[in-house]
């Protein structure tokens, strides 16, 4: 009797870990598919590598290896500027996306246009999208250090500035954060990123959205 009273508790500890086990396997299989759309110019796009290898390419692929069935429209121009960026961010907004994730890079700086005028193009971006409550993933970026320094530190502060005047924005840092001025993570101009370097960007990127429960 006592036998089969053990063998029944053991069969009951196996279905239950089972059943657990098909629970959570489960779990991303339950939750409703997303839109991503990510904004931007050359570095979103697939400046001298394969589309599959650009970051957005890559971030898909990874969601749906980790069973997420989300969709990223990639919204490339390369040369944009942000007033070039808010020029079209309309176009995207009948796509419905779920979550924007904007960049705004340095070709405002390599034409030396007002920080100001980024600034504002870049809160009217913002939003026109959290009008239509889309989460928006705003990244910082940097410039070259040749630049005047002057220029530099109030390139970088308008991030930081959006941010404090605009509430429920998810702040990343540096885009190129552990790829940028490293030779074998990125193309012979120095300034994009290669595959192995697109890899990098997008575990960390993911790993941002899972612990912000982005997805």
């Amino acid at each position: 009797m006592k036998k089969i009273i053990l063998w029944l508790l053991c069969l009951c500890m196996i279905t239950s870990c089972i059943s657990g086990k098909n629970l959570s396997s489960d779990e991303n299989t339950s939750i409703e598919p997303k839109t991503i759309l990510a904004l931007w110019d050359s570095l979103t796009a697939w400046f001298w590598v394969d589309e599959s290898e650009n970051y957005p390419s890559k971030l898909e692929a990874k969601l749906k290896e980790n069973g997420y069935n989300h969709t990223i429209i990639n919204a490339w121009i390369s040369w944009d500027t942000s007033a070039d960026v808010l020029a079209r961010a309309s176009k995207y907004i009948d796509q419905k996306p779920d979550i924007l994730i904007l960049v705004v890079w340095w070709n405002d700086g390599l034409k030396w246009l007002p920080v100001a005028d980024m600034k504002e193009n870049i809160l009217a971006i913002v939003d026109m999208y959290q009008d239509e409550w889309v989460q928006v993933v705003l990244w910082w970026m940097d410039i070259f250090p040749t630049l005047w320094l002057w220029y530099r530190s109030d390139f970088k502060n308008v991030y930081k500035e959006v941010v404090k005047e605009r509430d429920d924005i998810e702040f990343y840092k540096f885009f190129l954060s552990g790829v940028a001025t490293k030779d074998e993570l990125n193309l012979r101009d120095k300034v994009h990123p290669n595959p192995a370097g697109y890899d990098i960007i997008v575990e960390k990127l993911y790993d941002f959205m899972k612990k912000k429960k982005l997805l």
